[in-house]
């Protein structure tokens, strides 16, 4: 009687201690969007910064898992659930009033790409204004073009994903595309697209550059705590630089 109680009351705990560290597990979401993070062959999550994002689950301890979601549905989950952490957002200044940023992770650079054989040239988005513009739907690059007066009745041509929005600026269906030229090379290769046949048209200086791990505001403040120091920390280990070398992408 006494035996069967004890492996009972065994049982119990490693139960409990399953369930609490499964209830307090984090997941990783990000959108494909290579080499930054997509499915690979496998099927697997990869990239440079779910590596590193495997390098903070392990430096921190936390339990957790990783999703690659569409881009609407990776910013709902971020938007409604509170265990969990998207993997790269940029950091504007209204965001940071409703969300929790943890770190950079990366630095992205927005321009107007155009094909060589478009002449015009553009020396500010004012001047865009007489052209088809596209990016993708629900980005921040979205909201920019709106702020700046660009509107979907007149000049601005959203697409749903990189790969529609590519194939869009080489058959002709716009004429430029904002979008962060450290993914163009991955990009192009992927969809067999000759980058030759492109310029930038115009740098866009005052577009937000650090993509951030963020969460909302209800995510555990204690996970968060430890995603930023170890962030810190892999970072001052030489850890970072090693996972983006590796990746051949420069930050």
């Amino acid at each position: 009687m006494l035996f069967r109680f004890f492996i009972h009351f065994i049982i119990t705990v490693v139960a409990m201690s399953y369930t609490n560290a499964h209830a307090n597990a984090i997941r990783f979401v990000a959108e494909d969007l290579p080499p930054y993070h997509y499915l690979n062959a496998h099927g697997q999550p990869d990239g440079v910064l779910v590596e590193i994002a495997k390098a903070l689950k392990a430096h921190s301890g936390l339990d957790a898992k990783f999703d690659i979601l569409p881009m609407a549905r990776a910013h709902y989950e971020l938007q409604t659930k509170s265990d969990v952490v998207m993997l790269a957002w940029l950091k504007t200044p209204s965001r940071a009033l409703n969300y929790q940023f943890l770190g950079s992770m990366c630095q992205s650079s927005a321009s107007l790409i155009g094909l060589k054989t478009n002449s015009a040239s553009l020396v500010s988005l004012e001047q865009a204004k007489r052209f088809r513009v596209s990016t993708i739907r629900g980005y921040y690059s979205e909201y920019y073009l709106k702020e700046a007066g660009f509107s979907e009745e007149h000049d601005l041509v959203l697409a749903s994903h990189y790969k529609s929005m590519w194939h869009m600026l080489y058959r002709g269906r716009t004429d430029f595309i904002l979008t962060n030229t450290r993914t163009l090379q991955r990009e192009l290769d992927e969809l067999g697209l000759d980058p030759a046949l492109l310029e930038s048209k115009l740098t866009l200086n005052d577009f937000p550059s650090e993509l951030h791990l963020a969460t909302n505001l209800q995510f555990s403040k204690s996970q968060a705590k430890k995603l930023r120091e170890s962030l810190v920390a892999i970072k001052a280990s030489g850890r970072y630089d090693e996972i983006v070398r590796k990746w051949q992408l420069l930050n």
